[in-house]
């Protein structure tokens, strides 16, 4: 199935040299009268974010709060910390990792690579640590921050855990964790949630979320309608863009393009608006 995991999906969708432009796939006309087009606030409500910094001084907040107990800046901290490969994506080795995607890419292509590599190195380059001291540091993070609450953390925590891990350590709180994402009027909140349906074995079936196949794609793209950066130049955009080398759309329009190869567009469109009207139920409940 593609657009399981978002590293399958770049794998399956690898630019082949010599190969003609990829037009990333948008929805039809159909989907887009079906879009919900009114305004949505201009910061999510209930899930707070640690200030935007950038380098050594983001880096120096993240952790001085972080040591002080703040689950956001735990939160965000142990996302940097994966984010940057636990401390291998800067210098010599992310520079080497570009120059190897750069030989089996579109000429035209490559600047692409090379900028999401700058933005990339410029947010890991001030990460100090050992990989596997950034390891468990992330893991230790994800838990505190989760122990305290922080809804963001206690998604990444459960859909990230392996079988193993979720058998012996993590509660059976999936019913809980889902209702809690839909009120919290976040989109990345739905971005996490559907990597719940990303699970083998998947998450419980809620509120008939889990019932269909394309629920995890449905809910990204609905996360990315929402407010969640998507594009190129997003984290998850140049995610994808450095461990595939496919840089030209955003991670919105790689599922769409993801979809229409496996011949499921109508159908991610189908759910996509279910999912639409019970967010709206939602809405008008909160």
């Amino acid at each position: 199935m593609t657009a399981v995991l978002l590293a399958v999906i770049a794998v399956l969708l690898w630019p082949r040299p010599g190969a003609t432009s990829v037009v990333p796939a948008v929805p039809t006309a159909e989907a887009a009268v079906q879009r919900n087009d009114r305004p949505r606030p201009a910061a999510p409500r209930g899930i707070q974010t640690a200030p935007a910094k950038s380098g050594a001084e983001r880096v120096l907040t993240l952790r001085r709060d972080a040591a002080a107990g703040d689950p956001v800046a735990m939160r965000d901290l142990a996302e940097l910390i994966l984010n940057c490969g636990f401390g291998t994506s800067h210098g010599a080795g992310l520079w080497s990792q570009v120059d190897f995607l750069a030989g089996h890419m579109r000429t035209d292509h490559v600047p692409l690579l090379r900028a999401a590599a700058a933005r990339r190195g410029a947010q890991c380059e001030n990460l100090p640590g050992e990989r596997k001291a950034l390891a468990l540091e992330y893991r230790q993070l994800l838990q505190d921050a989760a122990k305290q609450g922080d809804l963001l953390a206690r998604l990444r925590q459960r859909s990230r855990a392996s079988h193993a891990q979720r058998e012996a350590a993590l509660p059976d709180d999936d019913a809980a964790l889902v209702e809690d994402a839909l009120m919290s009027d976040d989109p990345r909140a739905l971005y996490e949630m559907a990597h719940l349906y990303t699970l083998m074995p998947r998450a419980p079936v809620q509120a008939d979320i889990g019932s269909s196949r394309h629920d995890h794609t449905a809910l990204v793209l609905l996360a990315c309608e929402r407010g969640l950066d998507c594009g190129v130049g997003s984290d998850y955009a140049d995610g994808i863009c450095l461990n595939s080398g496919d840089c030209a759309g955003g991670l919105d329009s790689l599922l769409w393009r993801a979809a229409g190869a496996e011949g499921a567009t109508k159908d991610v469109q189908a759910r996509m608006q279910w999912l639409r009207t019970l967010l709206d139920e939602v809405d008008r409940a909160r």
